[in-house]
């Protein structure tokens, strides 16, 4: 009878242990409150409150692509895009690519399948240097090496209920392939039944991701990036499948225009001190390494080709199961459920949502356009004849470019200068110096007169600057003049004794000026 009181109490000493060692490190595996799941009702009501926990950086995982034959950019120009979701655990997305004047790279990508895209990036210098620039393009050159590595990728699953349409390299018009040393790293093809366009839209509509994905229950913008038009920071959160937690991310996403050949999205974790770790609630921050989808039209156009790539690190704990569960079921029915959305929307060949950021790309556009212009304005006064003489010789209203900095320089330089020698001669050289004499007297009188009733006015570090200004404006007199007058002898007189004569004729005009100044 003791023998088995004490086997009994054994047991109950191990199933205590096994209940502590749940509720102290269930954390750590990433399992869920039980006091939440078997008493709901004291979950607590009203806002949430956010504790500030310091984040963890994204994983950034980079796959080679050994004896590739294919070609990839490196840095692109991102300006289009909207919200971008993936069909697993997480992701929104948004920015596309829009042609602009300056430099031109040439992308050439090989795709799994038969299919070839060829996509000319026009590098917005602007736009490089806008914050999350380096992350754009880091995320979708990983996108398109997990794209363009087809060796890698083992088939999982494949649904065979419908076939697929003619001329695919598949029967089943959905499959699934996972990427074996990443276990939640996936690759998904599937045919779409409405054109690129629609079911471009139809993922980029954040607040509708809830009706095709079975993961996601929150889904919201936090960030519109000005400097990037389009490109959005989002936050995703996933429903909780026991034992796990639920997941959230948030993302970096960016769009592109491909023209002919799709439309491209791709999405990435990023730091994010607005949105930091819900701890609180028992959510565990996982990291999208990275997500996105390349949809491509079919020959007829009536249809398209989806390829999504999701690679995640989901954090904590999961069970093999719930891998398997994703991959086989959820991945599915989002793609399931996307397709019967679209086919109610009337078919058409423009994304709306990149047009809306063509518009919005076009008005910053004119904006960095209106600041240029008053840059030059600001950086010599005679710049507001410039640009209406240059469009009146053209015969060109306000939508010509306007002129670089250089040019605008140079132009005004140029001016000064025929000014100049047209005026200068040797028959009125000496009218001319004195008229220059007695302009700089007035400018110092001028000045004198000026300095009296400022000096009540301002403080001494004021009073500096103004004589500094007054310095450097006396000094563009004298170095115009000068200029004119070097030009004036390399081109009119041709003997060593009329520069000597001339020479002698400036010092002696100027020397009386020329020693005020030095006093000065």
């Amino acid at each position: 009878m003791l023998v088995f009181l004490h086997g009994i109490l054994d047991k109950i000493h191990y199933l205590f242990f096994e209940l502590i060692f749940v509720a102290a490190f269930g954390k750590i595996f990433g399992l869920p409150d039980l006091v939440d799941r078997f008493f709901p009702s004291s979950k607590l009501k009203g806002p949430i409150n956010i504790q500030t926990v310091e984040g963890v950086l994204p994983v950034k995982t980079s796959i080679a692509v050994p004896n590739s034959d294919i070609s990839t950019s490196t840095l692109t120009r991102t300006a289009v895009g909207s919200v971008v979701e993936s069909v697993t655990l997480k992701n929104a997305r948004p920015i596309a690519d829009m042609p602009t004047t300056t430099a031109t790279t040439t992308t050439t990508t090989s795709l799994s399948g038969d299919i070839k895209i060829t996509s000319t990036n026009n590098i917005d210098k602007s736009l490089e240097v806008g914050p999350y620039a380096k992350e754009l393009a880091e995320m979708e050159k990983k996108f398109m090496d997990y794209i363009n590595n087809d060796k890698i990728w083992e088939k999982v699953y494949e649904d065979t209920s419908i076939k697929a349409p003619k001329g695919s390299d598949s029967e089943g018009w959905i499959q699934v392939f996972q990427y074996k040393s990443r276990p939640m790293c996936y690759k998904i093809i599937a045919h779409m039944s409405n054109t690129a366009a629609v079911t471009f839209d139809t993922l980029c509509e954040l607040e509708r991701r809830l009706e095709w994905d079975p993961m996601c229950v929150e889904a919201r913008v936090l960030e519109e990036v000005a400097q990037h038009p389009g490109a959005t920071v989002q936050y995703v959160r996933t429903k909780a499948v026991w034992p796990t937690a639920s997941r959230d991310t948030v993302v970096l996403g960016t769009v592109k225009d491909l023209g002919s050949k799709g439309l491209f999205m791709v999405n990435s974790s990023i730091e994010y001190e607005s949105m930091p770790e819900r701890t609180k609630e028992k959510i565990v921050r996982m990291e999208t390494t990275v997500a996105g989808h390349l949809i491509t039209p079919t020959e007829d156009g009536t249809s398209c080709r989806l390829v999504q790539v999701v690679d995640a690190d989901l954090k904590g704990w999961i069970p093999e199961k719930v891998i398997q569960m994703v991959s086989t079921k959820a991945v599915p029915d989002g793609l399931r459920a996307i397709n019967a959305l679209i086919p109610k929307v009337t078919p058409y060949s423009e994304s709306k949502v990149l047009i809306k950021v063509a518009q919005a790309l076009k008005e910053a556009d004119l904006k960095r356009s209106k600041i240029d212009r008053q840059e030059l304005r600001d950086m010599d006064p005679e710049e507001e004849e410039l640009v209406p003489d240059i469009d009146a010789k053209n015969g060109r209203g306000g939508d010509m470019l306007v002129p670089s900095k250089n040019d605008s320089v140079s132009t005004h330089t140029l001016r000064r200068q025929r000014s100049l020698e047209e005026d200068i001669s040797l028959s009125n050289l000496s009218d001319r110096l004195k008229v220059v004499e007695t302009e700089i007297e007035n400018e110092r009188q001028a000045r004198k007169r000026s300095g009296r009733q400022q000096s009540f006015e301002k403080s001494s570090k004021g009073g500096n600057t103004s004589r500094a200004l007054e310095k450097t404006k006396t000094t563009n007199v004298f170095q115009n003049f000068w200029e004119g007058i070097k030009e004036n002898l390399s081109h009119t007189f041709a003997s060593k004794a009329n520069k000597i004569i001339v020479a002698v004729i400036v010092v002696a005009v100027l020397g009386s000026s020329i020693a005020k100044l030095k006093r000065r």
